[in-house]
């Protein structure tokens, strides 16, 4: 039997948690501040100077490696597992409590970017999983992530990984961004996986509203993050690198218990209060949420 992973106590106090994508660090301080946790890649921590990644960060926080940014749009990735192990040990003193590892995904464009093929991306993903392990992350989870087209796909990557993923692991699901529009595909991938390892926490990578709102995949999920929320308000004419707009969206879909309480007792805004029934009291925030 395989060891329980010390990963598992991460996502033990919910059925499921939502992590906001923010793409500014400067938008990280504003969520935080009323209980959403953030999840912030490091293609934009990678120049910042100091320990302290941005304001907030004493509040848990997820990284993310990037991956996407590095080799979909630029063919492979530009910073080695050295630097990137050293980076989540910088910020190891904050309230960082896991990291992605650097995958490489398995959607067309990343495969016509590198020319390779799945199962060599598979391979190159344990790879790099291995490499940061060994630099060392100062006990910051380093979460593996599993990557495929095909149910089959993820079933072979996580036998790969073998012993790597200890009972109960928090474990990353990738590729699932550009298939949001067929949440039944995202639901048949995440049972392949559970079917093999009922016990894994899974979070589900760039998960849209179409999807979390749909039950036979949030029921599936532990945790995922999204920034569907900047394009979303971009779409709609709105402002892409607003921290409320960010807000919003998260209360949408769900996975927030500390924000709910926060925003409806302290924040003050209407919908919140409206379905959790909780008076709100004017302060902090307030005139902002309020509408």
């Amino acid at each position: 039997m395989r060891p329980d992973d010390p990963s598992r106590c991460l996502t033990a106090d919910a059925d499921f948690r939502f992590y906001v994508g923010v793409h500014h660090p400067r938008l990280a301080w504003p969520l935080t501040l009323r209980g959403f946790r953030v999840c912030v890649s490091a293609n934009v921590l990678r120049d910042r100077h100091g320990d302290a990644p941005f304001l907030g960060c004493d509040e848990p926080w997820f990284l993310d490696s990037g991956a996407f940014t590095q080799v979909a749009l630029r063919g492979g990735f530009e910073q080695t597992p050295d630097d990137y192990a050293a980076m989540i040990r910088r910020f190891a003193g904050t309230g960082l409590i896991a990291a992605s590892t650097q995958d490489y995904m398995c959607e067309p464009v990343a495969l016509r970017a590198t020319g390779l093929t799945i199962r060599r991306h598979q391979a190159l993903t344990i790879e790099r999983f291995d490499a940061i392990r060994a630099a060392g992350t100062a006990g910051v989870h380093l979460l593996p992530v599993l990557q495929g087209r095909t149910p089959d796909d993820y079933r072979r990557h996580l036998e790969g990984y073998g012993d790597r993923i200890g009972r109960g692991a928090w474990v990353g699901v990738g590729s699932l961004c550009k298939r949001q529009g067929d949440p039944e595909v995202i639901a048949v991938i995440l049972d392949a996986i559970l079917l093999d390892r009922p016990d894994l926490r899974l979070h589900g990578f760039g998960c849209k509203r179409t999807s979390l709102l749909e039950p036979a995949v949030r029921s599936r999920l532990a945790t995922a993050d999204s920034m569907a929320w900047s394009y979303a308000a971009r779409f709609e004419g709105r402002d892409q690198n607003a921290w409320d707009e960010a807000g919003r969206f998260a209360l949408a879909v769900g996975g927030r218990p500390e924000a709910v309480e926060l925003l409806a007792a302290r924040a003050g805004w209407r919908r919140a209060v409206e379905r959790e029934g909780v008076t709100p009291k004017r302060g902090l925030g307030t005139a902002l949420w309020l509408q």
